[in-house]
């Protein structure tokens, strides 16, 4: 099998469109975010944190292209389950968010309510 083979594409519903974003826990989004930009020339795209109103957790999120990275890192790390995540495991990926086609009938097929 070759990285072109993929194999049998899977039946039923909820056909996947395209990739949305990840998300990463990180002990400083602001940095994290920087270094992509300046060095692989990613852009800023959104923030959420203490300008907006959010007290508890600062996001930036940029792009290049189609390709979305979300950068979070708690103000408060002991009170936040981002802190005592990172205590543990260090800076990560959290999430991996695509688009589908029909996402309530891909739960109904995997057995999820």
């Amino acid at each position: 099998m070759s990285y072109y083979d993929k194999g049998k594409e899977p039946e039923g519903p909820g056909k996947f469109v395209a990739f949305d974003h990840v998300t990463f826990w990180v002990g400083n989004a602001k940095q994290a975010a920087s270094y992509y930009c300046v060095r692989l020339g990613f852009e800023p795209f959104a923030y959420r944190g203490l300008e907006t109103g959010e007290r508890n957790v600062a996001s930036h999120a940029i792009r290049q292209n189609k390709v979305i990275f979300v950068f979070q890192s708690p103000y408060n790390p002991v009170e936040t389950e981002i802190g005592r995540h990172q205590m543990i495991r260090g800076d990560g990926v959290k999430d991996i968010a695509f688009s589908v086609e029909d996402c309530r009938a891909l739960f109904k097929v995997r057995g999820i309510k």
